[in-house]
């Protein structure tokens, strides 16, 4: 498979004999967004490029459904869902399509009337990946990183003046995406009739990763669930599926407990403790 990834690739992107040529250069990335989301969906975007990423902007007058706080299933307004949809599709297309691009890309929302940041990261290799079918879709969108805040100085800023485009590292982006992963898992159907989470960050400081949760027990499952053992599948999944090896060791901590976890790299690799 990963052979075969390589020489789609390589076609896709150039360095075979005939190479199809890339549709965009790198350079014009960021403007060749902007226009496709004008000229094809009639979407206003800010764009900015850092060296590791691709910043989208685009300031809403509203976020979130009428009927947030009412319903529980009803979060985001759909029609500006179906906007947000477009304007990643328009990234993705632009970004398989360049000769070179960077390593991340990011989409910020801002609802500019209540002060709302809605932020989807994502690795433009997964969207690469996800395209050339080497991943499942569904796998593809859990890989995204999803941020959701309150943000006074979004308020009226329809020229991305509060747009912070830093670096996106990957060791970063990888603590995030685990957090996130965590999180989610304890609440599908499974987990989440047994436990309630409080709260499951991640961070990487240093050489090291650092995980902390509040995970609460709250129905005892038929069938005992180790807490430490779920998250620590999940940690060993995530650092051998991008190859990361740039840190010493990660550190797991039980925030109801204080108890921690500290596990090396190879123990974080093998996804278990001798």
């Amino acid at each position: 498979y990963a052979l075969l990834f390589s020489f789609l690739i390589c076609i896709f992107l150039s360095g075979c004999q005939n190479p199809i040529e890339p549709t965009f250069k790198e350079k014009d990335i960021p403007q060749a967004v902007k226009n496709i989301c004008k000229d094809e969906y009639n979407l206003d975007v800010i764009t900015q490029r850092t060296p590791t990423t691709l910043w989208v902007y685009i300031p809403l007058a509203k976020i979130l459904h009428k009927e947030y706080g009412i319903k529980e299933d009803k979060i985001f307004d759909e029609e500006i869902m179906d906007k947000l949809r477009n304007i990643l599709n328009t990234m993705g297309r632009v970004l398989i399509s360049s000769d070179k691009t960077p390593e991340f890309f990011a989409l910020l929302a801002s609802d500019i009337n209540l002060g709302l940041d809605y932020t989807i990261i994502g690795n433009v290799l997964d969207i690469k990946k996800s395209y050339a079918g080497f991943i499942p879709w569904t796998e593809a969108n859990r890989r995204y990183v999803i941020k959701f805040k309150i943000a006074p100085t979004a308020i009226k800023d329809t020229g991305a003046e509060h747009l912070d485009a830093y670096d996106i590292k990957l060791q970063d982006f990888l603590a995030e995406q685990i957090a996130q992963r965590i999180a989610m898992q304890f609440q599908e159907e499974e987990l989440k009739n047994y436990f309630k989470v409080d709260k499951f960050t991640g961070r990487f400081d240093n050489d090291r990763f650092i995980f902390e949760y509040a995970i609460e027990e709250t129905v005892k499952p038929e069938k005992k669930i180790n807490i430490i053992k779920e998250i620590l599948s999940v940690v060993s999944y995530c650092i051998k599926t991008y190859e990361f090896k740039d840190f010493s060791y990660a550190e797991i901590k039980d925030l109801l407990t204080e108890d921690k976890l500290i596990l090396n790299k190879e123990e974080v690799y093998r996804g278990s403790i001798l």
